[in-house]
Order: structure tokens, then C-alpha cells, then sequence
């Protein structure tokens, strides 16, 4: 028999590679980049510096946010943007464990913390970053018209803040009532103890034993207004905060009140405290976007 020539092994023998490589180059590229998670990092929220109040400088360091988009994310997804907590003075964006793989995307937010920056300016910055949402999280997948708020602790008073007052998203030119939804955590609803602290003593930090105030920096102050639907979770009165649940309580009470209100609920995880009960208002939250 004829042996085949040089070039007939040489062909053989690069085919031989190709197809035995083919396998390795299949399984690392999906056929569709959606069904792959996708989280884009430290986006800038602000777009120009004249939407900025206070520190522009602080502002353009700490103001971005991620787009997480897991694979299980329905089309057109629910969105949900999510503000951590801290006191108003600590604490960097995350994505709550609840929220990860599941039918709906999180926008997870950094803002301007207190003493760099006053608490107004944290509003702001909560403001301004839902604004971006509104405005691009299409591209992401996500349906403009189901974004929510959300946050724990001091990111819940973030989300009650710029969902009652209107002025906060009116300054981007978006309605408070263009909100799907919020669900604050444990979120103080009256004045939160950072900003009365603040105006006592500018500059320093401020500890929870602040006395209550109820005025324009409190969501309570705004029960009046229109706004979007509204959950309140809360833990157990015997465990979380003083009067925090209390707070949360009379917040619904008054709102239900009001005839433009759209829906209100609360609920109080009992056997939880401030911290704990993040994980079953978690959830809560998860099973209402998925049905979404």
C-alpha cells in the first residue's frame, strides 16, 4: 500500500487537533451570552457635575453602582435597586443572598457617607442613581416600568426617603410615582438618628440614641403625597430597635389613610432583630418580584 505523503500526515494529524479541541471551545463560550450570570461593576451614576450637591470630587469616587443580571432573569425583568445599610456613615453596595439567581435584576448602589458628606446629600445620591436605572436598564434587559427600591436599616430609610418625597427623584426629572414599588427594611421612619445628630454636632458620627423628630427628613412627614406601593418590614418589636417597628407601624397606618395610596402593606418577622431580619424581608421580597 502507498504510504501516505508528508503533507497527507501533516493534515491528518492538525484535523486530528481541531476536532479533539473543539469540545474545550464549546463548553467555555455559551451559545447565548444571556444564559450566562452578567454583573457589570462600578458603573457612574452621575453624569454631569452639575447634578451633584456637595463634594463632587467625594461624589465621583463613591457614587457608582453594578447591574446584576442572572440567568434566570425573566425578559423584561423586574429590577430592583438596593441600598445598603450603616448608619448613613458605613457600610458598600452588595447583592443580598436572597436576590441572587432569580428572575429579576438588582442594582446594587453606593452612596455619599456621612461625615464626608451631609445625609441630604446621600439622598441625593440615592435619587440619582435610580434616575440611571430609569434611563438605561433596558439595555440590561430590564423593564423600566418594574423598577423598585429596597434597602436595610439606613438603606431602607434611602428607599422610604425617595419614595415619599418627591422632591429627591423630581430633581432628575423622574415622579416618585413612576416607582413600582419600595420595601424598606427596618428603615427609620422618623427622622433618621444621623441627620439630627448632624445638625447637633456637624462632623461627627451619631450613635442610634438620637431623641425622635418627625420633619422633612422624615418619611413620616410625607403621608399626604402620592406614592408608589409600599411594604414595610420590620422584625420583632421585642427585638429590633426602639419604636422602630412602632414607627413602621403608624408610617402604614397613615398612608392607608390617604385615598391616593396604592397598595401598603407591613410585616413583622417575629424571633427577628435589626440585623436578622433581613433575611426572611429577603425573601419576601424575592417571591413578589418572581411572580412578577
Amino acid at each position: 500500500m502507498e504510504k501516505p505523503s508528508i503533507f497527507s500526515r501533516h493534515f491528518i494529524l492538525i484535523l486530528a487537533f481541531l476536532v479533539s479541541a473543539v469540545p474545550s471551545v464549546v463548553s467555555a463560550v455559551p451559545a447565548n451570552a444571556q444564559q450566562a450570570n452578567e454583573l457589570t461593576q462600578a458603573i457612574a451614576y452621575y453624569t454631569q457635575d452639575a447634578e451633584i450637591s456637595g463634594n463632587a470630587d467625594y461624589a465621583r469616587e463613591r457614587c457608582v453602582l453594578d447591574v446584576y443580571r442572572p440567568q434566570t432573569a425573566s425578559k423584561n425583568a423586574p429590577v430592583i435597586v438596593w441600598f445598603h445599610g450603616g448608619g448613613l456613615s458605613g457600610g458598600n453596595r452588595h447583592i443580598p443572598a436572597q436576590f441572587r439567581d432569580q428572575k429579576f435584576l438588582v442594582v446594587p448602589v453606593n452612596y455619599r457617607l456621612y461625615p464626608q458628606a451631609s445625609c441630604r446629600d446621600a439622598l441625593f445620591d440615592a435619587a440619582a442613581s435610580v434616575a440611571w436605572t430609569f434611563r438605561n436598564i433596558e439595555k440590561y434587559g430590564g423593564d423600566p416600568k418594574k423598577v423598585y427600591v429596597s434597602g436595610h436599616s439606613a438603606g431602607g430609610y434611602l428607599s422610604a426617603m425617595i419614595a415619599l418625597d418627591p422632591q429627591y427623584l423630581g430633581k432628575f426629572g423622574i415622579s416618585n410615582m413612576e416607582l413600582a414599588g419600595a420595601f424598606p427594611i427596618s428603615g427609620q421612619m422618623t427622622t433618621h438618628f444621623q441627620v439630627v445628630g448632624e445638625r447637633a454636632e456637624p462632623g461627627k458620627k451619631h450613635g442610634a440614641n438620637n431623641p425622635l423628630c418627625i420633619d422633612e427628613m422624615a418619611p413620616l412627614y410625607f403621608t399626604k403625597v402620592p406614592c408608589p406601593n409600599m411594604h414595610l418590614l420590620v422584625g420583632d418589636p421585642k427585638l429590633e430597635w426602639p419604636a422602630r417597628v412602632e414607627e413602621n407601624y403608624l408610617l402604614a397606618a397613615m398612608l392607608r389613610t390617604v385615598k391616593n395610596h396604592r397598595e401598603v402593606e407591613i410585616r413583622s418577622y417575629e424571633g427577628t432583630n435589626h440585623g436578622t431580619v433581613a433575611a426572611p424581608a429577603g425573601e419576601y421580597i424575592r417571591d413578589y418580584l418572581n411572580a412578577k
